[in-house]
């Protein structure tokens, strides 16, 4: 108790910080994530002014050129510091980019964005892999669940995954998991019956649809508007 009164009654000239104190380190968001109740990721601030929900397929490309230009100064301008959080709904289209939404999901949280970039930087080599996999004449006879093994594997996603942490058994857990299927498939269901979303990628900020937006410069636009006091 002495001490508490002996520090109040310091001068203010005393009682600031030393000049060469180490300012406290900033909150990176990008380590936060959370879910929705309909099991949508998000990352970021859950206190964010401005929460960006991004309605993507894997298998889209020009979700892929949109997570090209858009995601690192998303990431850093705008997640990272505490003024957007991003949540990700994947609008699932075909097949692959099931599977491919599917482990992207079972991923470690921390990771999440990073895959999905990476999934989209080299969408071409891994869905043009899986199409020629579902090509072959056996294929057809295989089970539901054998398929999608099928298909994972000539798509390389057990070595992608592996290389971003995720073990043998955790990958083929994913891949089984039926509730976690059934939840990406009412995800996309939702997107496309409910959300009514015109394709994709397509864009809604603080719970109004933005629709189909082609560019960064048009995204960052509409973060800034959203941003202003």
């Amino acid at each position: 108790m002495a001490f508490l009164i002996a520090a109040a009654a310091m001068p203010a000239a005393a009682a600031t910080k030393h000049p060469l104190a180490k300012p406290a380190a900033r909150q990176d968001w990008l380590h936060v994530a959370g879910q929705t109740a309909e099991g949508a990721i998000v990352i970021g601030n859950p206190a964010a002014r401005v929460k960006l929900v991004e309605y993507l397929s894997l298998t889209c490309p020009h979700c892929a050129v949109m997570s090209g230009e858009s995601m690192e100064p998303l990431k850093r301008d705008y997640i990272a510091r505490g003024l957007v959080s991003f949540e990700v709904r994947h609008a699932v289209r075909d097949g692959y980019d099931f599977v491919a939404s599917l482990l992207s999901r079972c991923g470690p949280r921390s990771d999440y964005l990073n895959a999905i970039e990476a999934l989209f930087a080299t969408q071409s080599e891994w869905e043009s892999k899986g199409m020629a996999a579902s090509a072959s004449p056996d294929f057809e006879a295989k089970s539901a669940a054998d398929k999608m093994a099928f298909v994972a594997h000539a798509a390389g996603f057990d070595s992608f995954f592996a290389k971003r942490g995720m073990i043998p058994r955790a990958y083929a857990a994913c891949l089984a998991d039926n509730a976690a299927q059934k939840q990406l498939g009412q995800m996309a269901d939702n997107a496309w019956n409910r959300d009514k979303i015109p394709g994709t990628p397509a864009f809604a900020i603080n719970g109004m649809p933005l629709g189909s937006l082609t560019s960064w410069a048009d995204l960052e636009a509409k973060l800034k508007a959203n941003l202003k006091p």
